[in-house]
């Protein structure tokens, strides 16, 4: 997500676009995370809360591929459409996820670390697609990098849970 916070007006810009049309565009991240929230938290609220956060990294995924091979300025802006839907809604569904997984006895201390970790990681990968854009002259590489990143944690999330080992599961049929 610190791409589009600190890179997306110059990736738009480097496409030719102006800066205030670049930020218009951003701005749609806002309106498509009250969006994504809203709607991603009814669906975790009445379906599966672990698979609809798989979903919302899937969007993000999505948003960077459309990011990443789209090339023009329509595509840029569906993308961070993507992207912008899953921007605050993974905040609740994290919360929600953590403590079906871990129980509410820890879940301040799990919750707390999480999010006290990952302003860490959100400034190292600005600093790293900037460094990437300044070897290279592009975007591509930390394109690649956030597409792969919101790809393995949609798999992680989603790939089903067996509550007893499967050892066990084997001899119950």
């Amino acid at each position: 997500m610190g791409f589009v916070n600190a890179h997306y007006i110059s990736y738009i810009t480097g496409m030719g676009e102006s800066p205030l049309v670049a930020s218009y565009a951003l701005a749609t991240v806002g309106l498509m995370s009250i969006i994504g929230a809203v709607t991603l938290g009814y669906l975790a609220d009445h379906y599966n809360a672990r698979l609809t956060l798989a979903v919302s990294y899937g969007f993000r995924s999505i948003g960077y591929a459309l990011l990443l091979i789209g090339g023009s300025f329509p595509m840029a802006v569906i993308g961070v459409m993507f992207i912008g839907t899953s921007w605050t809604s993974v905040i609740s569904l994290t919360g929600s996820v953590s403590s079906q997984f871990f129980g509410l006895k820890k879940l301040g201390t799990i919750y707390g670390t999480m999010f006290g970790v990952m302003p860490f990681g959100a400034s190292a990968g600005v600093w790293v697609a900037g460094k990437i854009f300044d070897v290279n002259g592009s975007y591509d590489t930390a394109l690649w990098l956030s597409l792969l990143a919101g790809l393995g944690a949609s798999l992680i999330i989603g790939i089903p849970r067996f509550r007893q080992p499967v050892s066990q599961l084997r001899h119950s049929n």
